[in-house]
């Protein structure tokens, strides 16, 4: 009787973690087909090259933090930023990503309106600026923090 007891236990562990492992497959495949099936909305993106005699983060840090994110955030279609440096010479870079290149282009005038504000020198000048249209993308993880 006690075997037997012990066995239905047994069984019902295994059948409920089956059960679960199951269920999870079912909502996982389900949300992976569903992301495959979303449109993602469209992306720009804005790619300014920086003179490497211009390769100074530190001397922007104030300008970055109290003068450039703040005029990007108020534009519409703004997404977000990167700002890097060549690992080997310190040349910089910023990545700007924009809902419409038109929110780009208003980006740049907000940005180019808070320089005006500055004393020469305080903010860093691209040497080029492309744009481009995201096409495919992939993200494996959330970028924020």
């Amino acid at each position: 009787m006690r075997m037997l007891s012990k066995l239905k236990k047994q069984t019902f562990a295994i059948t409920l973690a089956a059960s679960t492992v199951f269920l999870n497959l079912i909502i996982m495949t389900n949300h992976t087909s569903a992301q495959d099936k979303a449109e993602t909305s469209p992306l720009a993106v804005r790619v300014a090259v920086f003179a490497p005699d211009q390769s100074r983060p530190d001397n922007y840090r104030d300008f970055v933090s109290s003068h450039l994110f703040p005029a990007l955030r108020s534009v519409p279609g703004y997404v977000g930023t990167f700002l890097g440096k060549d690992m080997n010479n310190g040349q910089m870079v910023s990545i700007s990503f924009w809902r419409t290149e038109a929110g780009a282009v208003a980006g740049e005038q907000a940005v180019g309106r808070s320089i005006a504000t500055l004393p020469p020198g305080s903010a860093p000048r691209p040497s080029t600026v492309s744009k481009y249209e995201i096409i495919f993308r992939d993200i494996n993880e959330p970028l924020s923090k």
